[in-house]
């Protein structure tokens, strides 16, 4: 992880926790330090939300099972009034579950499971460990959330556009204006058939796609976009994720419960549908291989002696493919994979743009292409939704369905 230098201006760091052990752990531990200044302690979340206002914390360590009022309520409350980078601590849950993902939905920039980072290390490296997570947060900015509102707006469509589809039955090509209504079908003009408008029974062809990368931090990111985008905006998403097999499955399943978009894991010999959203785990070399108007995965093994890392592989070979009917998003990561592949995709005229690094756990994936390339870096999340949304309905005339 990145090291940061707080010693001119330490980082003020609110433990809220109803263990008074592991308090006492993390005071030991972190007291040694110039860089970080405990400013106050809380047994559970209506304490902590009466200090907050006191003690105007950078970083926010929050329990999520605790008495009274529990961590995600608390981090609900915290995120709509007083919006502040904060870290969940758990017991029961660990990185890669439900737990965690539904924190990182609802506002939090990482999560630790407690058994994992205390089990087996010695002081020094419990002390070094969690000095990193709590300076990567403190550079994050958040932003407020109402979880009551999540969503709400999800995938609107508010301009009305022309979109070709095709008779199942004989070919015919009409033209029908959008949004569609849910259950719409319209008559073949040439047979006389039913041709059903309704995203989940027809199968639509790509030809654009966006190709999404992240790495440390992504899942966070990735919660605030997709489920805000909808599936008639048009093209298909594809999303590399730089982490741990059982971890992407994992958020995978999560991500599709939430969402409009069918999300699935990208497979070899699965063939591309308009409106879905694949998810690739980072371990895998992708090629496209067309037929017919449609477009199927040849995946394999990623070779460790590429000169290229997974995003921007995924990324080179969609611009190869489908030239300037490509857009390249980056997302929170800590290595610079994704900026060959950019490169690669303006090169042949594809859009690009980056999450403004500040609302990125880790910096180096989205700082390094934005500078290079001169890139949208100004955008947080919901910019990127609306990036996404613009770019894929300019492309809705070209979508086409059989």
């Amino acid at each position: 992880m990145t090291q940061y230098n707080y010693s001119d201006s330490p980082v003020k760091l609110l433990i809220v926790d109803d263990s008074w052990v592991l308090r006492k752990v993390l005071r030991e531990t972190l007291s040694e330090r110039n860089d970080i200044k405990i400013v106050g302690e809380a047994a559970n979340g209506i304490e902590a939300l009466g200090i907050i206002l006191q003690v105007t914390p950078d970083v926010i360590l929050l329990d999520v099972e605790m008495p009274t009022m529990d961590g995600m309520t608390t981090l609900q409350h915290l995120m709509i009034h007083t919006p502040t980078p904060t870290i969940m601590l758990s017991s029961l849950s660990k990185k890669g579950s439900a737990r965690c993902f539904d924190a990182l939905k609802y506002g939090a920039v990482d999560f630790i499971s407690k058994n994992r980072f205390f089990k087996g290390m010695d002081m020094a490296d419990q002390g070094q460990f969690v000095a990193d997570k709590i300076f990567a947060a403190a550079q994050t900015t958040v932003n407020s959330i109402d979880p009551m509102q999540q969503g709400s707006e999800a995938g609107v469509l508010t301009k009305t556009k022309l979109k070709v589809v095709f008779c199942e039955d004989c070919g015919a090509r009409h033209i029908i204006q959008t949004p569609i209504q849910t259950g719409a079908s319209v008559k073949c003009n040439n047979c006389g058939d039913d041709i059903s408008l309704v995203g989940e029974k027809r199968f639509r062809r790509v030809n654009f796609v966006t190709v999404i990368g992240c790495g440390e931090g992504g899942y966070a990111n990735l919660l605030k976009i997709i489920p805000e985008l909808n599936p008639e905006i048009g093209g298909a998403l594809l999303v590399v994720i730089r982490d741990e097999v059982e971890h992407v499955e994992s958020f995978m399943k999560y991500l599709d419960a939430i969402s409009d978009f069918k999300v699935s894991l990208a497979q070899d010999g699965l063939t591309l549908e308009g409106g879905g959203c694949y998810i690739f785990t980072g371990n895998e070399h992708v090629e496209f291989s067309p037929y017919s108007g449609n477009y199927t995965l040849q995946m394999e093994a990623n070779p460790m002696s590429a000169n290229t890392g997974s995003i921007d592989n995924l990324m080179i070979s969609a611009s190869k493919t489908f030239k300037n009917r490509v857009a390249g998003v980056l997302l929170s990561g800590a290595d610079d994979d994704g900026s060959k592949g950019l490169g690669e995709i303006l090169k042949n005229k594809g859009s690009c743009c980056v999450l403004n690094p500040a609302h990125c756990l880790q910096k180096t994936m989205t700082s390094g292409p934005f500078a290079k390339y001169n890139l949208l870096g100004t955008l947080d999340e919901i910019g990127v939704v609306d990036r996404i949304r613009e770019i894929h309905e300019s492309h809705q005339e070209n979508v086409t369905t059989a």
